[in-house]
């Protein structure tokens, strides 16, 4: 591992670390606010050298979009931005600097040191299986593009496996799919999995509605808790009408590799389940020596500037107008375990 340094220019130098929307649009509007300033440069540590557009994956996993579609790149999206693309490994708060780590392949991978004047945390979350059984090795989350493509690839593989003569016995796990989570990714996923593999039947001789099963659990009293109890019940109106089971008040509790099962419930022959129902913020965030919020979460507060703001770099009430933007740009995300915070 080579520990190379990326070294610190004379320019001031701002650093975001995370390219979803928290991060992006940081960049973005940071990118407008300061292109008069060329003593500020700009970086951007991001996993992929894309900006995904999230709200649609269940689209990707369904075949109603094609990849290219939600995904943007981040040097084409970002034109004075210095994008770099790694694992952040660790945040040295006390010396500013954060160390990345790229490579192809394991041996090949290295870290460098990059140096800041300003840092921006929008790392995100990360699934959160609760450390049930079986579910870390088994089940699906929905969380990133390889997320969508491993999901659509397995109710392909399914429906062609149930169609071969020779899988009479496993057909009902086979054809049995639950979503773990009634929130909007939960939904949003088991009624376009729901689409999907009913209007895929036609295609496959064997195979009729009637042995189809598209379960969706939910902890609540009613699903999208966040939308209201009325539209709640109108989205499970829908659903049931289309043919999807809702069991609401009870869990996922464990699951084995063509049963889950669940709370004061019957278990479920399934050999996919999707987990919606759980996020926790980005480990990194554990080790930093800071305040901390439960679950690692950072409480962040909107500043109106940086107090050590250097001369001609984010005047106070444009300071204040990018906190509010990065707060708005990221509301979806923080209500479905998305944080972000500001270190001067």
């Amino acid at each position: 591992m080579n520990n190379g340094a990326i070294s610190k220019p004379v320019k001031k130098r701002i650093v975001i670390l995370g390219g979803g929307f928290g991060g992006v649009y940081a960049a973005l509007h940071l990118e407008k606010l300061l292109a008069c300033a060329p003593e500020v440069e700009i970086c951007l540590v991001s996993r992929d050298n894309f900006f995904l557009f999230t709200p649609m994956l269940h689209e990707i996993a369904a075949s109603d979009l094609e990849i290219t579609n939600i995904v943007n790149p981040l040097r084409k999206l970002l034109r004075r931005v210095k994008v770099f693309v790694g694992e952040v490994e660790w945040i040295d708060l006390p010396n500013k600097r954060v160390v990345i780590s790229h490579g192809h392949h394991k041996y090949d991978n290295h870290s460098d040191r990059l140096e800041y004047d300003h840092l921006v945390l929008a790392l995100g979350s990360v699934t959160n299986f609760f450390n049930l059984p079986g579910f870390a090795e088994l089940a699906l989350a929905m969380k990133s593009l390889p997320d969508a493509i491993q999901l659509r690839a397995r109710i392909i593989r399914c429906l062609e496996e149930a169609n071969s003569e020779c899988s009479l016995g496993g057909r009902q796990s086979l054809l049995t799919f639950v979503v773990a989570g009634g929130g909007f990714a939960g939904v949003e996923t088991v009624a376009a999995l729901n689409d999907f593999v009913r209007e895929a039947l036609q295609f496959y001789p064997n195979l009729f509605e009637r042995m189809l099963r598209v379960v969706l659990v939910h902890p609540g009293a009613v699903i999208l808790p966040e939308l209201g109890e009325n539209l709640g019940h109108y989205a499970q109106k829908v659903l049931a009408q289309r043919g999807v089971e809702i069991r609401l008040n009870t869990r996922v509790t464990n699951m084995i590799e063509n049963e889950v099962y669940l709370k004061d419930n019957p278990p479920i022959p399934s050999n996919t389940v999707i987990w919606t129902a759980g996020t926790v913020p980005n480990p990194l965030l554990s080790s930093m020596p800071c305040e901390k919020a439960s679950r690692w979460r950072l409480p962040v507060v909107l500043k109106r500037h940086f107090p050590s703001r250097p001369s001609g770099c984010l005047p106070p009430l444009a300071a204040g107008q990018a906190s509010r933007g990065f707060s708005a740009s990221t509301s979806r995300a923080s209500s479905r375990g998305g944080y972000g915070a500001q270190f001067t």
